[in-house]
């Protein structure tokens, strides 16, 4: 009800007719300077950007309104300080435009060059971008109110605030003179912060001797060095908030100046003189407050000042260590030191994942191969590097660590990013990801709904050739990872009591206290891989586990799986040997059966690997003779079509399709009648039970499919003929008796004789249901020997 009130709003706003709009502006225009009328304005302006967020086609305002608007902007009344902000809002929406609608007083080049009121609009210049050079104008003003250092400390604020969106944005703009300027300033107010308070501006004792406090530090001491963001005064003096400001904006200002400087310098030596200024003091600014962090707070609440002032430095000494490689041996000390300290306490993961980045650009690794993911070595990294070895790191990280939080949110969205934005080099220099696959996977069983996306770019990296079985055993049983967390998690909130492997369980939860059962949710929540593809007994597994199939987070995990099994099996068709497919076989015959039910989840997974069967068969035809006893033991049960009909369907077809001498030279007539007896029997079998009303599901579809099978086994083997014609006869007269209705009955019959009328022509049999490759292709349509004209000659020979 709501939603729909919301969306009729918006739908009446979004048509508003432009008479009503001038009548907003006039009353806008009116009321804007009188005293009395504040609320009125303010509802009107109001009004006014609602109906320019919700307009489809961009109203026309006037052009005094539009005036006037800009100089609310430009003088920022501290009297109407909430209608200047809205009126820079709408201006936001009104951006870019003509330079004509916007007025002289828009451009600082016309006006207000020796004040600072355009520093107000500075935000608007970014968003009109630089039509009629209105940046080109207006760097100068920003980079003299930045550092001149006699203006107001919000115009020095909001210069420097508009230097660095200029760099992200318009980085050819800058020069490298304004960046030597804006690096000199930043080094003053980093480094040259009052150390003293400000006096408390609200009373004044005349009785009382003026002693101006030093700021403390976060445990409650005198500060005796210089000031930092981690200083605490009651107070602070302007070059202090500049301070606070500058260390906030600096990675931003580090990151997108360091590849202008590239751009604009050709050698790396003078983009390193550059930062030089900068770079120093960034470095002594970091290291103080490494200092400062291990103080501990006197007032709780800094303690996570003190966490995000880590998370910021390590970012921090990371890119400068990219700027200057020369600086990596002393900041790697620090750092190691740092990373030291978090292990043992173990309590602020998130502070660990930039180290782990840390460690990883700048720290000697090995580079494996052996991969399925990507066949390309990494080059060798240009910068300077420490001899360190993050392998230790690593496997604290994805081992102890992740075990332990990978529930938290934060952390898992840390991580996850951390693997996406540096896949290539987990994946080619280290053998992280297909070792701890198990824990990484954890993270999206748990939230399945949030890194879907991102594990479809992360699986390809946790397959290798020796763990890819393995990890398609957890892709299938992902819904039975998150029961086993939500049933892990809940125990652990509640004393448990373990019981006896003689009691039998009677949902998951007592599962799991059983002793029978533990090992095997220790098997779904292990962190590594390698122990094993899967359990023994796992249906009985998935019988226990039935009262959580209808849990959400469940039924989110059980929708996710054929999406990742579409990646999972395009990395096998892509990368994987003859070798690996025959021996995944017998698993997709296996695993066809072994699903945990969930309403849809079976038949989802099944129709993947139904389609998939057929690409691998096709790919290499001769896995059919190397898992001959296999696939035949299979096909020998009528048991195995029950809720499987596509899949067993498409190996029946690739058994008749590609079992041939032409597709492998091992194929002789002994193996194609080993797999015409199998398929002879079972026709014979369901022929026989659908004519005496004992029907499976879908049995008609799969019967249609074994007579054809027979038949061009038949065609290939042409001793076989009498038998596939003697089947083919009995199963059209089983089926003209049969219960089926007379559609399907008709067809069935109609494909039966079909098939003997071609087997009896064995030459033209084999032309016909054994067609050669090239019948993709063109030429079997042009060519005097192609199928179709073979065929209007042989009717017309018949009639």
């Amino acid at each position: 009800m709501a939603l729909s009130m919301i969306e009729s709003i918006f739908s009446q706003a979004s048509i508003t007719p432009q008479e009503e709009i001038d009548k907003i502006c006039h009353g806008v225009l009116e009321n804007l300077y009188a005293p009395d009328k504040s609320n009125e304005c303010m509802n009107q302006l109001r009004q006014l950007y609602f109906i320019l967020q919700a307009s489809h086609t961009e109203p026309c305002l006037p052009r005094n309104m539009i005036s006037t608007l800009v100089n609310m902007v430009s003088s920022m009344d501290h009297d109407k300080t909430k209608e200047c902000l809205l009126c820079e809002q709408i201006l936001s929406e009104l951006l870019p435009r003509n330079p004509d609608d916007l007025g002289s007083d828009f451009y600082p080049s016309t006006s207000h060059q020796k004040g600072t009121s355009s520093a107000n609009c500075l935000l608007l210049y970014l968003m009109q971008g630089n039509r009629n050079c209105c940046l080109v104008d207006v760097i100068p003003h920003a980079v003299r109110w930045m550092s001149s250092g006699k203006e107001d400390y919000n115009v020095q604020r909001q210069a420097f605030s508009f230097l660095v969106s200029l760099q992200v944005l318009h980085n050819k703009l800058v020069t490298e003179e304004t960046m030597k300027t804006v690096n000199t300033t930043a080094s003053n107010w980093l480094m040259n912060a009052s150390l003293y308070q400000l006096p408390n501006p609200y009373t004044i004792n005349p009785f009382k001797k003026d002693q101006t406090p030093v700021v403390n530090e976060v445990d409650g001491t005198p500060s005796r060095n210089f000031f930092t963001v981690l200083n605490i005064g009651q107070y602070y003096t302007n070059d202090q908030f500049l301070n606070i400001y500058c260390f906030s904006m600096l990675y931003k200002w580090l990151y997108h100046a360091r590849f202008n400087s590239e751009e604009v310098s050709d050698n790396v030596s003078k983009s390193a003189q550059v930062f030089n200024s900068l770079v120093d003091k960034s470095i002594d600014y970091c290291f103080r407050i490494l200092d400062q962090c291990e103080r501990k707070s006197k007032v709780p609440s800094d303690t996570e000042l003190q966490n995000c002032c880590l998370l910021e430095v390590v970012n921090i000494l990371d890119m400068i260590c990219k700027i200057e490689p020369g600086k990596v041996a002393g900041v790697f000390q620090e750092i190691r030191r740092l990373y030291n300290k978090l292990m043992q306490e173990l309590d602020k993961p998130r502070l660990l994942v930039p180290i782990l980045q840390f460690f990883l650009n700048h720290g000697k690794t090995p580079h494996l191969h052996g991969k399925f993911y990507g066949n390309t070595p990494l080059l060798p990294n240009k910068g300077k590097s420490v001899e360190h070895d993050p392998q230790e790191a690593y496997t604290l990280f994805f081992h102890k660590l992740l075990t332990q939080w990978y529930l938290d949110p934060a952390f898992s969205f840390d991580t996850i990013t951390f693997i996406k934005d540096n896949l290539d080099t987990l994946c080619h220099n280290t053998s992280i990801l297909s070792t701890y696959f198990p824990n990484i996977l954890k993270m999206l069983a748990w939230n399945p709904r949030s890194y879907l996306a991102d594990f479809e770019d992360i699986l390809p990296a946790l397959m290798s050739p020796s763990t890819a079985i393995e990890v398609f055993h957890m892709l299938l049983d992902l819904p039975c990872v998150t029961v086993a967390l939500e049933i892990t998690e809940r125990c652990k909130k509640s004393e448990i009591q373990t019981l006896s492997s003689e009691t039998e369980p009677t949902n998951s939860l007592s599962a799991f206290q059983s002793a029978l059962y533990r090992p095997m949710f220790n098997f779904f929540t292990r962190v590594e891989g390698g122990h094993g593809d899967t359990i023994n007994r796992l249906s009985l597994f998935h019988n226990i586990l039935a009262d959580m199939n209808q849990h959400p987070r469940v039924l989110v995990c059980s929708q996710i799986v054929p999406v990742l099994l579409w990646v999972w099996f395009d990395v096998i068709l892509e990368d994987a040997s003859s070798e690996f497919l025959s021996h995944l076989i017998p698993v997709l015959l296996e695993r066809t059966a072994m699903l945990y039910n969930i309403p849809g989840y079976q038949a989802d997974v099944r129709k993947v690997l139904a389609e998939y069967v057929v690409h691998l068969l096709k790919k290499y035809p001769g896995i059919l003779l190397d898992q001959a006893s296999e696939i035949r033991d299979f096909l020998n049960s009528p048991r195995n079509i029950s809720d499987r009909e596509e899949f067993f369907a498409n190996l029946v077809w690739c058994v008749g399709e590609l079992c041939s001498v032409r597709h492998d030279e091992r194929c002789t007539a002994e193996t194609i009648t080993r797999f015409f007896d199998t398929l002879e029997v079972l026709t014979y079998e369901l022929s026989g039970m659908a004519s005496a009303k004992e029907e499976i599901s879908n049995s008609s579809k799969i019967i249609c499919m074994l007579i054809s099978a027979v038949s061009k086994l038949a065609s290939k083997c042409q001793d076989l003929i009498p038998r596939s014609i003697l089947l083919l006869t009995k199963v059209a007269k089983q089926q003209q008796a049969s219960y089926l209705d007379t559609e399907t009955k008709d067809a069935l019959v109609g494909r039966a004789q079909e098939l003997i009328n071609l087997l009896k022509l064995p030459n033209f049999a084999n032309v016909v249901l054994n067609p050669s490759d090239e019948i993709e292709t063109g030429r079997w349509h042009r060519d005097n020997t192609s199928l179709p004209i073979t065929l209007r000659g042989i009717q017309h020979i018949l009639s």
